[in-house]
């Protein structure tokens, strides 16, 4: 491939992100799929990702970055860059379902979920978009959910958590555009 990518993806460890991870690798791009604390909570994750790759012949790696935490964030960026000197596409796919009564809630784990699903992105970008600028180009991608479409008395929390298309990456994708040189 003569126009291989190098991508990173949050969440990568299961569902969409997985999937899309194992699938850009497969088409020749270098895909870092990020996972949160991968001795621990994400090994399994870890071993299984890294066996596709054995066994496909793929560039797929795990990726140590928590998106609650912006230290991670930026150590990410940083291992990308020092490994491939670039980073093509970032996309933001870390989110966490939380299925019940919304009343059921606590206010911490509302807190814990809008964080997850509507403010991690903001530290990704924070970590990653400044080399997409010095770089002139670079792509970051949000990974919404249908399920904010649909009326559902068990899933309150995660709609105005999960509504990431109608945040700011709008907004951040024209300033982006106004403040980033063309040749």
């Amino acid at each position: 491939m003569t126009d291989k990518k190098i991508i990173v993806i949050t969440g990568a460890g299961s569902g969409f992100g997985k999937l899309a991870a194992v699938e850009l690798a497969r088409a020749g791009h270098k895909v870092y799929a990020s996972m949160r604390d991968l001795a621990g909570h994400s090994k399994d994750k870890v071993e299984d990702i890294r066996s596709i790759a054995s066994s496909e012949g793929i560039e797929l790696h795990p990726l140590q970055l928590d998106v609650r935490e912006e230290p991670s964030c930026r150590s990410a960026a940083d291992f990308v860059l020092a490994v491939d000197g670039r980073i093509d596409v970032v996309i933001n796919n870390a989110a966490m379902m939380m299925a019940g009564l919304t009343e059921s809630f606590r206010p911490e784990q509302l807190a814990q979920i809008l964080d997850l699903n509507a403010i991690s992105w903001l530290r990704v970008n924070r970590a990653f978009l400044p080399a997409m600028r010095r770089q002139n180009k670079g792509l970051l991608l949000y990974v919404g959910s249908g399920i904010t479409q649909i009326p559902d008395p068990f899933t309150g929390p995660m709609r105005p958590a999960r509504r990431r298309e109608t945040f700011s990456p709008k907004s951040w994708a024209l300033r982006t555009a106004a403040t980033t040189s063309r040749p």
